[in-house]
């Protein structure tokens, strides 16, 4: 594994910046739509935040790390990935089972910290989050 060269810094930048731009277009209306069930629930209305006082800087802040973090460690692993949109695709996958499948079956069959639909629809949302921004940062992406 070589260190990546100016070129490859410009073209991981501009992906990440594409990838946080178009996640950030359809990620809040999603959060909206995903979590508006357990938002109106009355067991579960001391845990979520009034939308009016939600600070957008923390999930938007949340999203340009988690985008980040994406895009370095595509770059790290593409070597090893099949090439252009089944690469991106399967990376997205193989990220969201092993940061968040597998964390929240341990903890849903450990704990009851929250409930269970709850839990697995975060999980699905964080997995379109990962295979939504694998597939942008693989797309185009010629070799040298």
């Amino acid at each position: 594994m070589h260190p990546p060269k100016t070129e490859t810094w410009n073209r991981i930048l501009v992906r990440f910046l594409l990838a946080f731009a178009f996640w950030e277009a359809i990620g809040i209306p999603l959060r909206m739509l995903f979590f508006s069930k357990f938002y109106f629930d009355p067991s579960l209305r001391g845990s979520f935040v009034p939308v009016a006082d939600v600070y957008w800087i923390g999930p938007i802040a949340g999203d340009l790390i988690q985008t980040l973090f994406l895009s370095f460690l595509y770059v790290y692993s593409k070597e090893n990935l099949p090439v252009g949109l089944v690469g991106g695709i399967l990376f997205g996958l193989i990220y969201a089972i092993t940061a968040f499948v597998g964390p929240t079956l341990i903890l849903t069959n450990l704990t009851n910290f929250v409930p269970l639909q709850l839990a697995w629809v975060w999980v699905g949302f964080q997995t379109l989050f990962s295979v939504a921004v694998g597939a942008i940062l693989s797309i185009g992406w010629d070799e040298q």
